[in-house]
């Protein structure tokens, strides 16, 4: 490319020659004290003065329009610069801006140093790489000596190369919290496309500016980021109102604030995104409907994995978190939202859903090690959890909403497997499995209308299912079918409920039922290594059409009423243990007449021409 450079901000138009003789008269026989002559301003020099006055009045400015960059020092224009039309390449700029604008070594075009702010208007396009692979950004001590790019109805394409940013003495990237420190802002209507590229140290301090965090798409505008890397700038990328945006194979690392946010942007893909060891969250999502993100990633953020604020018809598939430092996922008054085939370990909390309005669908769900496995918090308008596992927390579910059903999925390895609290209503657990718990599943006094179908417990150390305090009057526990073995007390009821089809077996004690609590039994199938069933002095049980088996079937100084064809024995006797204790001790008793026998015997003498007897 060419270009045309002049030192004035505008020559004056040239004078015809009748004028200019009676000019040089003038100046010939009149002596006028002059003044500094202040320059003719073209139509775009005052737009180009506007456009530094409303972009910060930065030290410097570069102004790329159709067919010329104007360079604007302290709201001036100093020069101006004629490329060829179409694209203009970083590595042009660097050949024909001059070293205060954009420096490097001579004759070297591959690194570059941009020391002012660009500002591209409507209909014009910013190339860097191929020619140019690194370009730092300089950060002043001060907004206004610092640089950044900016576009609106343009486009900005950086592929293959490096982009970050240098600080006022010289680091590295530029410090966190230098006050100018570079930043990428698409505009209404403008293109930003990534490919290939890393892009670390950007983001200005602060909150304020959205649009000055990283790398920005905002409003209205469209582009892509495809596999490239964004470290440790503010925010590392930023959708705020953009359309149509593509984010593939993209990794976000070392942000001092959140990974990646997306907010108020539409038509935005994501595939194979992965955010790692953020200042706070991994992904930030909000205002948008409908939205679906598929493949996304998170590891070591110190907030949480994702971030879902207010919002409606959220997809999230495949998601995956390792040991973030607040929730895996967090879903915030979102309704209508649904989680499918995520996995989240290492995290206090692998989902944790508040907020009103939240209604939320978690299939498959793959959860373990950490505080709480699913936190369904007071306040949303329901949930439903199907299959999956959850695994090695210290409560695998905790309901304390209200609408909630939980069908076939696997609760294991916690101190508490299904915790039911608080003002929680309207609760349905389903098909479960809970296993190797300390507790398997509990309900508070608090609760109402909480029922368990074909749900079963396994090695609970201590109590398999337990309700609490007679608060459960009315609206009671009620369990349908299910088993309950191996723990030390199967069924603790410290409120009412209704058992029907409820198998015990393989526990100290069969059931419990405390002062002042009514329980109602059908078809109960209880053995017990101990006690079968006890009732507490004020409490009563009902018992129809069930079998009680214990060497203590019914104790406690409670009522207990059998009714129907209802059975109180013994356990049944071990006969096959039995016959195999009895022909041990045959065994041990015939070897024992043997030896007796033979205790005499006199030992064989060996013939004396026998020589071998080894």
């Amino acid at each position: 490319m060419t270009s045309v450079r002049r030192s004035s901000v505008r020559r004056s138009p040239a004078l015809c020659p009748a004028v200019a003789s009676v000019a040089v008269a003038a100046a010939l026989w009149v002596t006028v004290p002059q003044a500094a002559a202040a320059p003719v301003v073209g139509p775009s020099d005052s737009q180009d003065i506007a456009a530094w006055q409303r972009t910060g009045r930065p030290d410097r400015l570069m102004v790329l329009r159709p067919g010329a960059v104007d360079l604007v020092r302290n709201g001036r224009v100093v020069d101006r610069l004629y490329p060829q039309l179409g694209s203009v390449p970083m590595s042009w700029l660097a050949a024909n801006a001059g070293q205060e604008w954009v420096s490097h070594s001579a004759g070297d075009l591959k690194s570059v140093r941009l020391r002012s702010a660009v500002l591209l208007t409507p209909g014009t396009e910013l190339k860097i790489g191929p020619v140019t692979k690194k370009v730092l950004l300089s950060a002043g001590a001060s907004a206004a000596s610092g640089t950044w790019i900016r576009a609106s109805h343009a486009t900005v394409s950086i592929s293959g190369a490096t982009v970050g940013s240098i600080g006022p003495h010289g680091s590295e990237p530029a410090a966190a919290g230098t006050a100018g420190r570079p930043y990428i802002l698409m505009g209404s209507g403008g293109r930003l496309d990534i490919s290939d590229t890393t892009i670390t140290g950007l983001g200005r301090p602060g909150t304020a500016q959205p649009g000055t965090s990283g790398v920005t798409w905002g409003k209205d505008s469209t582009g892509s980021a495809v596999d490239s890397s964004f470290l440790g700038n503010r925010t590392g990328l930023r959708l705020a109102g953009s359309t149509g945006v593509r984010l593939s194979k993209v990794t976000v690392k070392d942000s001092t604030g959140d990974g990646v946010v997306l907010t108020h942007d539409t038509g935005t893909t994501v595939h194979s995104l992965t955010s790692q060891s953020n200042g706070r969250n991994g992904v930030t999502v909000g205002g948008t409907a409908h939205r679906t993100l598929d493949g996304i990633s998170t590891q070591g953020n110190r907030g949480n994995g994702i971030n879902a604020t207010a919002q409606t018809g959220l997809r999230l598939t495949g998601f995956t978190a390792h040991a973030d430092r607040g929730d895996g996922i967090r879903l915030v008054s979102c309704a209508a939202c649904t989680v499918s085939d995520a996995a989240v370990d290492g995290a206090p909390g692998a989902l944790a859903v508040s907020g009103a309005g939240s209604r939320v669908t978690v299939t498959n769900p793959t959860f373990s090690d950490g505080t709480t496995g699913i936190a369904l918090a007071a306040g949303i308008d329901g949930a439903t959890v199907s299959g999956g596992t959850v695994r090695g927390f210290d409560r695998g579910i905790a309901i304390a909403g209200s609408s909630v059903t939980v069908s076939g999925t696997g609760v294991g390895d916690s101190r508490t497997g299904i915790s039911v609290y608080g003002p929680a209503r309207r609760v349905a657990l389903r098909g479960l499995t809970v296993s190797g718990s300390r507790v398997g599943v509990t309900a508070s006094g608090t609760t109402g209308a909480v029922s368990l179908t074909d749900v079963t417990v396994d090695d609970a150390s201590r109590k398999g299912l337990s309700s609490a305090s007679p608060g459960l009057r009315a609206t009671g526990l009620r369990v349908t079918g299910g088993t309950v073995s191996g723990a030390t007390t199967a069924v603790d009821l410290g409120a009412s409920a209704t058992l029907d089809t409820l198998t015990v077996s393989g526990a100290r004690r069969g059931m419990h039922v405390a002062a002042g609590v009514h329980v109602t039994g059908t078809a109960l199938d209880v053995l017990a290594e101990r006690k079968g069933i006890e009732v507490d002095r004020g409490g009563s049980l009902d018992l129809r059409d069930s079998r009680v088996r214990a060497p203590i079937a019914l104790s406690g100084a409670g009522s207990v009423r059998r009714l129907g064809d209802t059975e109180v024995t013994l356990p049944p006797f071990p006969w096959l243990g039995f016959a195999a204790l009895l022909a041990l001790t045959l065994a041990i008793g015939l070897q024992t007449v043997h030896q007796v026998r033979h205790r005499r015997t006199p030992i064989p003498r060996v013939a004396g021409h026998v020589r071998n007897i080894a």
